[in-house]
């Protein structure tokens, strides 16, 4: 069991980790964390190992860490086939992992959380990878490779970890440098045609300079069938390496990290499940047609097949139906995107530096210094046919760079632990939506955004061991946040001009007034656009956020605490526009989230180290929650963010690991989680208290369990199963004609690991995820805005597959 005179790391760390505030981080930063000190930890022949986290910036033992985490090692996750973010769902308490249409993936921890991805959306939920924060959510699936430990730490995390995000925070620690000679190669196969490859280089430059490279490969063909084509959608082309340098020169640590992720695909297919022929836009596709959209391209019905054959240009022959011609048929620029099918195409460069610097036996300085540039380009249809109602090309570009400075230690014979920092983030992202024509917009629509996001902060806390065993840490942050944005949107036709034209049915032509769908498609940009609307302004906002925390050690077994944390995400303004501002400014605001959150927690080690159980309960304080709808501007379903309620939030998450035999270990968790609004504020639209905060499922649970089979003189076959499901949940974005949720479901996987003797450096192994087939819905859109069309995301089916590497 770790023990550290430094009670205010803890308490520090739990205000970082969310859960608890409890210990601080200063002393967390006295002594720096080593990739082997940040596994999770696992078993030994006289019951469970240490459960090391670095929560609070460094390594210890989780048994006296106030805060309410899941921990993952690098056998964990292997063990429980986790390969990426989303196979966490079910896995982890409290946290919903959504795939998103741009490839990426969105975390909610304790039902908050964000979903949307355009440029003025802010994650709630922090990632940090190797100390990083990650602004944005565009390619955060690719740095799954390599990996020391994944922590997930629910609650506020504004003290140690960078951006101050009110949901929780996602650790994720890859394997860093050591002074050994070293490394492992694997490769898989399995279904789907997939063929994975992974591996790593570790090599000692010269005394206390080390090197690693590391790589990962990803490919598998799609499992989305395609009815009118011999395409699929759904399939998976990853390429990652990753080169680190780690210099010890006596009392400092240097690591140097460069990176390169892309992902070319050809993007996810949604499948259609209902169609409404008296939907806004598909009338506006019967009008022109002498097929009705819903009668012309039927539900399937069927799991895993769409039609195939999407297009961006709406009608697919350059604007040409069976009943007219739009004006700007073969028109140069005009019909965009004529052929293009679904694709996500992404790439992210990053650099990494982090300097520790022992000034002394209890003070430390730490610096991190980081620089993100990422870029994602995507396709998602609608409908997925040939003459699709609605779909768009999207262009997301990033630049974020972070420099964050601590200086913590310990004083008063380490009764008392200090951490004083520093935080500078800036944020430059650019987003363009371009659909060409289409059955919304007669012209095209084009949505070019841009923000700069700068935020500092200052925070400090001190954690005081009035006893032995009990330990308060108080604390604050205070952030400053200021956006900068400007917007250039074109749709909208003048519906002051008109033209000669014929309309469909008819053979005489006649003077016709732009404005209505099938005049202006008639008429084209040419003789109906309107001017693009402009806007551009800027805002700041300020918070502080305060923090206290109690925890008590009552034996070597047994440790309790209770924390308040405060959280705040900043306000921000609505770009998408749908007129022309008078003074050119944004016009629709909202205001910055806050949350308190409470907290109290039991950890315990029983049974001479073979029981480890972890519980924790939580209520929240949710006020101007930054509700994301859809409502129509101009005609267009248009994505706009509304200060919309407030609202409460009450849950418990439970963790456990047994081990009763030497080659017997069973381990999981399970959690809960309720959700309420107190208040709906006015003009806060589609919003009803009947209706979800946020797409979180009420229950999650998970268990594991291995058992290792002694074989000949050395040889062990470890067969291993896991489980993990959620419970049904609130789908249907608000802004649907309807509410609707997703169905429940668990998912079973298994593996079989063989290791011919000890200390071979050979391991071979087959798995199998979602053994039983089951189907599972991740998201649904309902019929929302006029589109006529509801649709779900799905998860992927049964795979089995086998895997064989090398350590050397």
């Amino acid at each position: 069991m770790i023990r550290f005179n430094t009670s205010l790391v803890a308490s520090i760390s739990t205000a970082v980790v969310a859960t608890g505030l409890l210990a601080g981080p200063a002393a967390a930063q006295v002594v720096p964390v080593s990739a082997e000190a940040s596994a999770a930890g696992g078993v030994t022949a006289d019951g469970i190992d240490e459960i090391v986290v670095t929560a609070r910036k460094r390594s210890e033992n989780l048994l006296t860490t106030p805060v309410s985490a899941t921990v993952l090692s690098r056998q964990d996750l292997v063990q429980q086939n986790v390969r990426n973010f989303q196979d966490l769902r079910g896995a982890v308490s409290n946290l919903e992992v959504i795939p998103l249409e741009s490839g990426s993936t969105s975390f909610t921890v304790r039902g908050i959380g964000q979903t949307a991805d355009q440029v003025n959306s802010d994650t709630k939920a922090g990632l940090y990878v190797d100390e990083m924060y990650v602004s944005r959510q565009e390619g955060n699936d690719l740095y799954f490779y390599d990996i020391a430990s994944l922590q997930v730490l629910k609650g506020p995390q504004g003290t140690l970890f960078g951006k101050n995000t009110t949901a929780g925070a996602i650790l994720l620690t890859t394997q860093r440098p050591t002074s050994e000679l070293g490394g492992y190669a694997q490769i898989r196969g399995g279904s789907f045609h997939r063929i994975d490859t992974e591996g790593a280089l570790n090599l000692p430059l010269a005394d206390g300079i080390y090197g690693r490279a590391s790589f990962r490969t990803q490919n598998a063909d799609g499992f989305i069938n395609h009815l009118l084509d011999n395409k699929r959608s759904g399939d998976i082309d990853n390429r990652s390496v990753r080169l680190q340098l780690r210099v010890e020169q006596g009392p400092l640590t240097a690591d140097l990290l460069g990176e390169y992720n892309q992902s070319r695909t050809d993007g996810g297919s949604s499948i259609p499940i209902a169609c409404d022929n008296n939907a806004g836009y598909i009338q506006n596709y019967n009008a022109l047609h002498k097929v009705a959209y819903c009668d012309a391209y039927p539900v399937l019905g069927k799991k895993y097949q769409v039609y195939g054959g999407a297009t961006l240009s709406a009608p697919t022959s350059s604007l040409i139906t069976d009943l007219a011609q739009g004006g700007d048929a073969n028109g140069t620029g005009k019909a965009r995107y004529v052929g293009q099918g679904p694709y996500n195409h992404t790439r992210v460069y990053t650099a990494n530096g982090r300097l520790n610097y022992q000034l002394s036996d209890s003070v430390a300085l730490h610096s991190v210094t980081a620089y993100r540039n990422s870029r994602a380009q995507y396709y998602t249809p609608r409908d997925n046919t040939p003459n699709d109602i609605y779909a768009e090309n999207d262009d997301t570009r990033t630049k974020q760079f972070t420099q964050e400075l601590t200086l913590g230690g310990t004083a008063l014979d380490n009764r008392l632990t200090f951490l004083g920092g520093l935080f500078y983030y800036n944020q430059k992202t650019t987003f363009l939506q371009d659909t060409g024509p289409d059955w919304i917009d007669p012209l095209g629509y084009i949505y070019d955004g841009s923000l700069k996001y700068e935020s500092y902060a200052a925070f400090a806390q001190a954690s005081f061991k009035i006893t032995p065993k009990l330990e308060l840490t108080v604390g604050g942050r205070y952030t400053h946040d200021r956006k900068t944005g400007g917007s250039y949107v074109f749709f909208a036709e003048d519906t002051s001009k008109t033209f000669v034209g014929t309309l469909p049915g008819t053979t005489t032509s006649q003077t016709l007034q732009c404005g209505w769908f099938v005049n202006s498609f008639l008429g084209g940009v040419t003789n109906c656009a309107g001017p693009a609307f402009t806007a551009r302004d800027s805002h700041s906002w300020h918070g502080f956020d305060p923090k206290v925390q109690l925890s008590y050690r009552w034996s070597d077994s047994v440790f309790t605490y209770v924390s308040a944390a405060h959280g705040y995400n900043a306000g921000g303004f609505n770009q998408q526009l749908g007129s022309q501002p008078a003074d050119g400014r944004f016009v629709s605001y909202y205001n910055p989230e806050k949350l308190w959150s409470y907290e109290g927690g039991i950890k315990t080690e029983l049974f001479d180290r073979r029981v480890v159980l972890n519980l924790s309960a939580f209520y929240q304080k949710y006020s101007d929650i930054q509700s994301s709808v859809n409502i129509l501007i101009g005609g267009v379903s248009t994505r706009q963010v509304q200060s919309a309620a407030s609202a409460h939030e009450k849950g418990f998450e439970g963790e456990f690991i047994l081990r009763p035999t030497r080659d017997l270990t069973l381990r999981g968790n399970a959690s809960y989680l309720s959700q309420g609004y107190d208040k709906i504020y006015p003009g806060a639209v589609d919003l009803t208290l009947d209706t979800p905060i946020n797409s979180a499922p009420k229950y999650t649970y998970s268990a594991a369990i291995d058992y290792d089979v002694h074989v000949g003189s050395s040889g062990i076959v470890t067969p291993s199963v896991d489980v993990r499901g959620i419970s049904s949940k609130w789908a249907c974005p608000a802004g649907a004609s309807y509410t609707c949720k997703l169905p429940a479901y668990a998912l079973v996987g298994f593996r079989v690991d063989y290791v011919p003797r000890a200390g071979s450096p050979w391991k071979l192994g087959i798995y199998g995820t979602n053994i039983f087939d089951k189907f599972t819905q991740l998201a649904r859109t309902g019929f929302f805005g006029g589109f006529g069309i509801d649709r779900y995301t799905p998860g992927r089916p049964q795979e089995f597959g086998a895997e064989i590497s090398w350590k050397f």
